[in-house]
């Protein structure tokens, strides 16, 4: 499957490889993890109502002192799939520019997409598939894959792809509307 990353989550981690007597370890066989989380001030809070990652290999192309790099790019994943209760979304390598994504991996806030109620029937169409949802009171972050006319509702409206498939925008078709 062949993915664009519009946005990533806040929380990162690495896996530490079992074999540490090897002073390359962590560049040969490293993993890196990212994920839905919260911050507050200087620490962060794992508020997982869903939870799930995704996972960079070293041999994907990813370098974690630049992850902002991956932003924009399209890269190849598997199928995401639910493994220890937990959604997965391992990614395998970094495409050329002018790869045509079928899927895109995008991040939400409240803070810019406004109060969602996840409780409530159809706040997301029906191709969205979430990877991380983390919320605590009226803060969220989530990590969903979308496809390019599938939508997510808050009491904004109607969050979309834009035009160029780059980033969510608000729909200018549903303005208002009351969750």
């Amino acid at each position: 499957m062949r993915v664009r990353i519009i946005g990533l989550g806040t929380n990162w981690w690495s896996a530490r490889p079992l074999d540490v007597a090897d002073p390359f370890c962590l560049r040969r066989h490293a993993a890196w993890f990212n994920s839905a989380g919260l911050r507050y001030g200087n620490r962060l809070r794992l508020c997982w109502v869903y939870p799930g990652q995704v996972r960079f290999n070293r041999s994907s192309g990813f370098n974690p002192e630049f992850p902002d790099h991956v932003l924009g790019r399209a890269v190849e994943c598997n199928e995401p799939n639910r493994m220890h209760g937990r959604m997965h979304l391992l990614i395998t390598r970094l495409l050329d520019q002018n790869a045509t994504p079928e899927g895109y991996l995008v991040t939400l806030t409240e803070r810019m997409g406004g109060s969602i109620r996840f409780s409530r029937p159809g706040w997301k169409s029906d191709g969205v598939q979430l990877i991380s949802v983390s919320l605590r009171r009226d803060r969220y972050e989530f990590m969903a894959l979308m496809r390019g006319n599938d939508w997510i509702e808050s009491n904004l409206g109607r969050w979309v792809l834009s035009g160029d498939l780059t980033r969510l925008e608000l729909s200018s078709a549903s303005w208002g509307g009351e969750l």
